[in-house]
């Protein structure tokens, strides 16, 4: 992620978070319409953590606010009186309405994330954001009241709205907005409920986004754009909370209403996967899609030139094994090839080659080789210093790879015997980051795979390592036939002669 890309995904978070049109749609749709290909281990981070900037927006605007109701919160406690205020009691009204959500972001995290790589979902996820801004309209009632009208049940009814709104594509002031409209509020009574019950609530999402970083490692790699977005969002999502609470007092929610459903349509019609690679021959349009991760695209690029069917085959690429697996499940391309078998019973693999996870480091590295011993002492800490390993003195930068990650779990059983990496190892979240770092840092040392290192990396040799190979895996969704399975069957015919370097015909 640039920090370009990041400044328009913050710009369009301030405008659309507090606006009810969704803003956890737009950051999901946009960069899949642009093209953009973020990596899938923060993407969902940086997209919590840049809501940060509006929640800054929201305690800078309404500060006066904020801070009467903390104090008289505060007072009520210590005088054994908590409702004894307006004030006080909307506060506890406010942590009531964050409950719903928070235990529903807690108890159902990895449901919720994995919305964030289903354009298709999302998309239809803002037809009922609209469905939603209009059904409050038309059950609207003419009795309406002010926060101070607003009751227990109220509360803890607009809280059920806003965790609702987890899911992207349904806009959490929009959801919050229409039901407190339905509930007889004002509408900017509502908004400004609504404004107020997100600072708790996303301050704790934000936090938990910003652990899972924090836990990754690479932080650092990502602050200048996290931070770009943090402030586009802050300064843009000022603007909106002043505009949106004027708009509010003369005009309806019907407007939004048709926004997303116009732009809800536009997901599901135009579709929302990247652009194929475009093949050499142009002739008939491809009747086969291949989806393709990072180490594997070379591969199936090569052998597509070569392949009798090669014009019929198009290659859509995914940035990481997680948005391909998805993919494949999913009907978006019909096969997918990786460097591991998925773990999923739905899904059928057939093996297509090997290649091999190779010991990389910083082509300036005082040596040329390791041991398994050695290897396993610099991994895990022991070794800490190049000169402990006959080479010029020099401190041991270890890179890993994040938990769950297919080089990093043949790494850690074949090369770690089942040890813990050393505690001062950076861990990254993807391939590439792995051979950027090592390249580019002296003294450093990591893994990849053979199909990825290049001349700027240094190769090391490993003695009696075992043999860190691994196959090459085409995976459907059901039992392949015609086209693809003729396709497969004839990959897995190819010699050494006729594999891309990097890789080695199966046995």
């Amino acid at each position: 992620m640039t920090v370009l890309q990041a400044v328009l995904l913050g710009i369009v978070q301030g405008v659309t978070e507090f606006l009810p049109i969704s803003s956890s749609a737009h950051l999901v749709l946009l960069p899949h319409w642009l093209g953009w290909s973020f990596d899938p281990q923060l993407a969902f981070a940086f997209d919590v953590l840049v809501q940060l900037g509006t929640i800054l927006a929201v305690a800078v605007y309404f500060w006066g606010e904020i801070q009467a109701i903390i104090a008289a919160m505060l007072r009520g406690l210590w005088r054994r009186t908590p409702f004894e205020s307006k004030n006080a009691r909307l506060g506890w009204l406010l942590l009531l309405a964050t409950l719903p959500a928070a235990l529903a972001g807690l108890l159902f995290k990895g449901f919720f994330e994995q919305w964030f790589h289903n354009p298709r979902g999302v998309s239809a996820l803002l037809l009922a954001t609209a469905f939603l801004l209009l059904l409050a309209e038309r059950v609207r009632s003419t009795g309406r009241k002010g926060l101070s009208a607003v009751g227990w049940l109220d509360a803890f009814l607009v809280g059920c709205f806003q965790a609702l709104a987890i899911l992207p594509g349904i806009s959490r002031s929009g959801a919050t907005i229409a039901g407190g409209v339905m509930l007889r509020l004002e509408r900017r009574s509502a908004a400004r409920f609504s404004f107020l019950m997100a600072v708790p609530v996303m301050l704790g999402a934000g936090a938990v986004a910003g652990r899972d970083l924090l836990a990754q490692g690479a932080l650092w790699l990502y602050a200048p754009a996290i931070l770009a977005g943090f402030i586009a969002a802050l300064l843009v999502g000022l603007l909106s909370i002043h505009w949106l609470l004027s708009y509010l007092q003369r005009h309806s929610l019907r407007r939004f209403a048709w926004y997303c459903a116009l732009v809800g349509v536009a997901g599901l019609l135009l579709g929302c996967s990247p652009a194929p690679v475009a093949t050499a021959t142009a002739a008939p349009a491809p009747a086969l899609q291949v989806g393709v991760a990072p180490a594997t695209h070379g591969l199936v690029q090569e052998l597509i030139s070569g392949s009798p069917s090669g014009g019929q085959i198009a290659i859509t690429p995914y940035s990481s094994n997680r948005r391909l697996l998805k993919a494949v499940q999913s009907g978006g391309v019909e096969a997918g090839v990786a460097l591991y078998r998925p773990n999923e019973s739905t899904l059928v693999a057939t093996p297509l080659a090997l290649t091999s996870l190779r010991i990389i480091g910083h082509p300036q590295i005082p040596i040329e080789a390791l041991s398994l011993q050695q290897l396993r002492a610099v991994f895990t800490g022991a070794v800490t210093d190049w000169g402990e390993l006959s080479g010029s003195s020099g401190r041991i930068k270890v890179a890993s790879r994040e938990q769950g990650a297919a080089a990093r779990a043949l790494f850690d059983a074949l090369a770690l015997g089942g040890m813990p990496p050393s505690p001062g190892a950076l861990v990254l979240a993807g391939d590439d980051l792995m051979l950027e770092y090592v390249a580019g840092e002296t003294g450093a040392i990591g893994y990849g795979w053979q199909a990825l290192a290049g001349a700027e990396v240094k190769l090391l040799a490993v003695a009696d390592e075992g043999g860190f190979s691994v196959p090459v895996y085409a995976f459907t969704f059901a039992e392949p036939d015609g086209q693809l399975r003729d396709w497969l069957a004839w990959l897995q015919a190819r010699g050494p002669e006729q594999l891309p370097a990097g890789f080695q015909p199966l046995p």
